[in-house]
């Protein structure tokens, strides 16, 4: 129904204590999300600091929705399960009864009957009355609203917009284009969140408390600027590339392939991280220079 499946799959956590549970583990403050009226993009880390996972989070009548790839959904899954210990917490991943899909603006106005309102600022979220519907403005210039919930509820609205058509609006690629990161089985364990820009997208809360890997990530950010960034460009290239592959200047490893799409013909968008001093160095991909470098204002 969707075209996003194949790029996002969500864990479900609910029950008593899933607030204090996602709390300790991700580098966003959840308790944001208390009123259901807004969303929040958070990092998962492993101990020493370094992204297991980007999520988009959501919540619905107090269940929370955490979305991530699905080559990496039923491990984080399952490793977060591993710390549910006593608490009161149910994680199911991949349920079968929601669905989602992404809208810009002209075709989410199509709906305004059927929802009770439409987000107005960056990553609002408003509930329909029988909170089977959620709307979140993802954190874009260009407007683009994640329309989830119950899965007849959503196909429904779905096919009000595009049956007829195919829906335009790509999660991987609106992400890419506003210098948003995810997080793959290929590039685990490779970045802290500083070096793929998560502070710059309030996806890391500085004041909240402890949490997995919450050292490391404090510690960066109180010592100064970070020595790495992610940055979007473009490059030319022959074939498919690989995620987590070396960007080089010279014979010199310097960053890495943090996510991309293609763009024309042999033309790719990408998100790169690399050493803010070889920005400059013209860094290369595969061989390409990677053109058009720049990162968030």
């Amino acid at each position: 129904m969707h075209n996003i499946k194949d790029q996002l799959d969500v864990i479900k956590i609910s029950g008593v204590d899933a607030e204090t549970f996602i709390q300790g583990q991700i580098t966003n403050d959840i308790t944001l999300l208390s009123g259901e009226e807004k969303s929040i993009y958070a990092g998962y880390c492993s101990p020493k600091g370094r992204l297991l996972a980007f999520f988009f989070i959501t919540k619905i009548d107090n269940n929370y929705f955490l979305f991530c790839p699905p080559c990496i959904s039923e491990t984080i899954s399952k490793r977060l399960t591993m710390y549910v210990l006593r608490a009161k917490v149910e994680i199911i991943c991949a349920p079968e009864d929601v669905d989602y899909f992404l809208a810009d603006e002209s075709d989410v106005k199509k709906l305004t009957d059927n929802l009770s309102s439409i987000p107005q600022s960056k990553m609002q979220s408003t509930v329909n009355h029988n909170k089977s519907v959620s709307v979140t403005m993802l954190d874009s210039p260009k407007s683009y609203f994640f329309i989830f919930g119950n899965k007849k509820e959503i196909s429904k609205l779905h096919d009000e917009i595009y049956s007829t058509e195919i829906n335009p609006c790509n999660w991987n690629e609106v992400h890419i284009d506003n210098i948003i990161p995810n997080i793959f089985n290929e590039t685990q364990d490779l970045y802290i969140p500083q070096s793929v820009n998560l502070d710059l997208i309030g996806a890391v809360n500085f004041k909240k408390g402890c949490y997995t890997g919450q050292e490391v990530v404090a510690r960066t950010h109180y010592l100064g600027k970070p020595k790495r960034r992610m940055y979007l460009g473009s490059v030319t290239a022959d074939n498919n590339l690989e995620l987590g592959s070396d960007i080089k200047v010279g014979e010199e490893k310097i960053g890495s392939l943090v996510n991309y799409y293609k763009q024309k013909n042999d033309i790719f968008k990408v998100l790169v991280e690399l050493r803010i001093e070889k920005l400059d160095a013209r860094p290369t991909l595969n061989g390409n220079e990677i053109l058009s470098l720049e990162m968030q204002n």
